[in-house]
């Protein structure tokens, strides 16, 4: 798990359509910016992602496995510097709770749009 070391969840709010909005602030003294870059820090798009399921667990209460991506869009490096706050919002389709649409952004800036299937993880 990443969250309340990578990132912390600050706040969330469930919207009329059903979907669910994070409020996150990026840690950007984690170790893995030592790595991925010394010189210019980028949050590798892996931690992105596990971000998106951890938010999709937090909705949900239960824990998941992301068992396929469908589509996956970089559209914006997301940066401990220059995006220290992030929002993520997490959408279960009605009729299948398994599939989940999610997008990272913050204002007018959208990071990462997924879309994708999740099933229950076995403990």
């Amino acid at each position: 798990m990443l969250v309340k070391d990578f990132y912390t969840i600050d706040g969330k709010q469930v919207q009329d359509d059903g979907s669910v909005v994070y409020a996150i602030s990026m840690n950007p003294n984690h170790d893995v910016y030592k790595g991925h870059f010394p010189e210019k820090p980028i949050t590798p798009g892996v931690c992105n992602i596990q971000m998106i399921k951890e938010c999709a667990e937090d909705a949900q209460g239960k824990a998941f496995t992301l068992k396929d991506i469908d589509r996956c869009r970089l559209t914006s490096m997301v940066t401990p510097d220059g995006s220290p706050k992030l929002n993520v919002k997490v959408q279960f389709d009605a009729a299948d709770p398994y599939k989940l649409s999610a997008t990272i952004f913050h204002e007018d800036v959208t990071y990462m749009t997924l879309s994708g299937t999740l099933v229950d993880r076995l403990s």
